[in-house]
């Protein structure tokens, strides 16, 4: 006779907006095994693609209880197959690390979870497991049961059902003692100017979420650090040209231990006798005038911030890197998960933006010759993917997080969601988007 067993388990997500570690308790028959015991999951996964799960089940009636963690990897169907389902999402489980015990029998262990869209919220939800994401052949066990708990059910006892007291993840959320703010960090400012495209007929909603995701993050980011928030004066509707941008790069006085932040979201170019990187970008709201004279380089806008003498420097921009005549395509975005909100990790968040060493970071969506994809709801992929990616690295799950990870984890979601988007219609091979983001990361005072 076929044996089942079955898995109650957590699930905790990460998502934007604070939403950084989310809870789900989900319980599921797994016809797939050999045995009858209860298994128990809790699984981590981050809005950037990763994460983990650790299954706690007893290896065959009256033997001994087995500890399992397994990395979860987000996958997209191959939308080059025919068979393809955007409503869902699945999570491959591999690379099993055995803590307690020891099993030879992976075939136990699930492959993937699977998220399903919710038609009426738009969110995506725990839906079941399955040992396969071929969307038109799927035969996912469906979850019996889902629920939401939120951060205050994490109790110490709770926690270590499936976690060690030497974990990370314990000591990160119960044994952590974050010394307080000296009188001189009290005194840091984080500088954000914003110059965003919000009125051009394709994009304009896209570089208006963008606008909106920039200026919340990272209020949102000095609030939580307990650190001083200067917004300048976002250039953006009839402020939109390079006059305006100049004299605010002009104007920009940082202390030597503050953090300046510059985000562009709108068009970007090429100039074909420039061969530098990053893109020129569009700062015309007539395209009747010359894009020649009205633009500047990202790299001399780099340049422009780094001599102001500030510790932290992130010049980041949202746009296309190919010729003037290409516009950013519009694509579906990636799937929004349905869930609560758990606080980030207060030294994550500090050895990232307090980090004693000075820094300075040009960031941009797209290598040259490629263009950057967004969606009109939540904006560019690369915007997107770099706010996850630090959302995800102050995860009580993460230790020592440093720039080149955040922006390694930024790249690979971004060209991974574009290999698996259509950019342009008809749905064939040759019209998948192509972005791979550019990144140049540099240390010491400039």
């Amino acid at each position: 006779m076929k044996k089942r067993f079955f898995i109650h388990g957590l699930i905790l997500l990460f998502s934007f907006s604070l939403r950084s570690q989310t809870l789900y308790q989900v319980s599921f028959v797994y016809p797939a095994a050999n045995d009858s015991n209860a298994y128990n999951a809790f699984l981590v996964n981050y809005d950037d693609g990763k994460g983990l799960v650790r299954l706690k089940y007893t290896a065959s009636p009256g033997d001994q209880n087995m500890l399992v963690e397994m990395e979860l990897t987000e996958e997209y169907a191959d939308i080059t197959s025919g068979c393809y389902n955007a409503d869902l999402v699945f999570y491959k489980a591999g690379k099993p690390k055995y803590i307690d015990g020891t099993e030879t029998d992976n075939s136990r262990l699930p492959q993937y979870f699977v998220f399903k869209k919710d038609p009426l919220t738009g969110l995506f939800e725990p839906f079941g497991v399955s040992s396969t994401q071929e969307t038109c052949k799927i035969a996912a066990i469906v979850f019996n049961s889902v629920r939401y708990p939120e951060q205050k059910d994490l109790t110490n006892e709770y926690v270590l059902e499936y976690f060690k007291k030497s974990d990370r993840f314990y000591t990160n959320l119960f044994e952590t003692r974050t010394r307080a703010l000296t009188v001189s960090e009290k005194n840091i400012k984080l500088h954000l100017l914003v110059v965003a495209n919000i009125t051009d007929t394709v994009i304009g909603p896209a570089g208006r979420s963008d606008m909106n995701n920039a200026i919340t993050f990272f209020r949102k980011i000095s609030g939580f650090l307990g650190i001083q928030f200067v917004l300048g004066d976002t250039i953006t509707g009839n402020k939109y040209n390079k006059e305006t941008v100049e004299k605010a790069l002009r104007d920009l006085r940082p202390d030597p231990n503050d953090i300046v932040v510059f985000y562009y979201t709108g068009h970007g170019f090429r100039k074909p006798k420039d061969n530098r990187r990053p893109p020129y970008i569009d700062l015309r709201v007539d395209n009747k005038k010359s894009y020649m004279e009205n633009s500047l380089s990202m790299d001399d806008i780099f340049t422009a911030i780094k001599s102001k003498g500030a510790r932290l420097n992130l010049v980041l921009s949202d746009c296309c890197n190919a010729l003037v005549t290409s516009t950013n395509p519009l694509a579906d975005p990636p799937a929004a998960k349905k869930g609560f909100g758990m606080s980030w990790s207060t030294q994550n968040c500090r050895d990232l933006f307090l980090n004693a060493t000075p820094t300075s970071i040009l960031a941009t969506a797209a290598e040259p010759g490629q263009l950057a994809t967004s969606n009109k709801k939540f904006g560019g992929f690369f915007s997107y993917f770099f706010r996850s990616s630090v959302e995800s690295h102050f995860s009580f799950f993460k230790n020592k997080v440093r720039w080149e990870d955040v922006f390694e984890e930024t790249k690979k979601q971004t060209k991974y969601k574009a290999d698996h988007t259509y950019c342009s219609k008809p749905y064939v091979p040759a019209n998948i988007c192509n972005q791979y983001p550019y990144v140049d990361i540099r240390y010491g005072r400039f």
